[in-house]
């Protein structure tokens, strides 16, 4: 799954994977993710956002293995 939500961060829209992400886990970790998800999509235009969203899932990514 933690690969879906990387390509669609890649692929289509630049933290909906983390946002994604944050509404399948649990405890404190649902607010930051959404938090960081928001600010991925928001930062986009300038390419920030699709960087860091990028590296984000990569994380998510290494975390889930």
């Amino acid at each position: 799954m933690a690969l879906i939500l990387w390509l669609i961060n890649i692929l289509f829209w630049p933290g909906l994977g983390t946002m994604i992400s944050a509404c399948m886990g649990g405890g404190d970790m649902i607010t930051d993710q959404l938090i960081v998800g928001i600010l991925q999509w928001l930062t986009a235009g300038c390419l920030v956002g699709w960087i860091w969203a990028i590296w984000w899932g990569y994380l998510l990514y290494k975390k889930a293995k």
